[in-house]
């Protein structure tokens, strides 16, 4: 009888352990599941953040480009006046800035090249130090627009290009059936 007793004590505590472990294992399970689950809304929150600042994006650095272009034309031709290239000036410069407060570092450092560009091409002219192809502003400054809008192409293409981690066919798993030995996705119960 005592032989049965501790036979019963045996099973019970053997049990309790597998509960203990299965519980343990299952609480593990849904918290690694729920932190995957957070870091794919992240992700996909992120990424709806760079679509939206996408359609910001892409008309202001348009408006903001033809506003550089028609400025560096205008400083260029004899006959613009003052008034016209301090319109053109204001223009540019609010442009910038809002160009400034959403863009990324490399469009941000390409925008106080340009700025720089202009300043020293209307000193130089206001001042008649120099002519200004004479002096290599004019080369600088387009070169600097250059690099600006090659910056700007690579930011709205790097947003077009991030990928979305939900949707990546590589990280899904293939389970197969053992039944019929055909492979599915994992999770794909073909419904809906």
């Amino acid at each position: 009888m005592a032989c049965d007793k501790k036979r019963g004590v045996d099973a019970a505590l053997t049990g309790l352990l597998g509960t203990t472990v299965g519980a343990l294992a299952g609480f593990a399970g849904a918290w690694l599941a729920q932190r995957a689950q957070t870091r794919m809304q992240r992700e996909e929150r992120t990424h709806q953040e760079q679509v939206r600042w996408l359609a910001d994006k892409k008309p202001l650095f348009r408006d903001l480009l033809v506003v550089f272009r028609r400025w560096r034309e205008a400083l260029l031709d004899p006959d613009t006046g003052a008034d016209d290239l301090d319109g053109l000036r204001r223009s540019a410069l609010k442009w910038s800035v809002e160009a400034s407060l959403i863009a990324s570092e490399p469009v941000r450092l390409a925008l106080d090249e340009v700025r720089a560009a202009f300043e020293a091409m209307e000193t130089g002219l206001r001042d008649g130090r120099v002519q200004v192809e004479e002096s290599g502003t004019a080369a600088r400054l387009s070169s600097g627009l250059s690099a600006l809008e090659d910056a700007m192409r690579a930011e709205l293409k790097e947003i077009l290009l991030s990928p979305r981690r939900r949707t990546r066919p590589e990280r899904r798993v293939r389970a197969t059936d053992p039944r019929t030995r055909t492979g599915g996705l994992a999770g794909n119960s073909g419904l809906g």
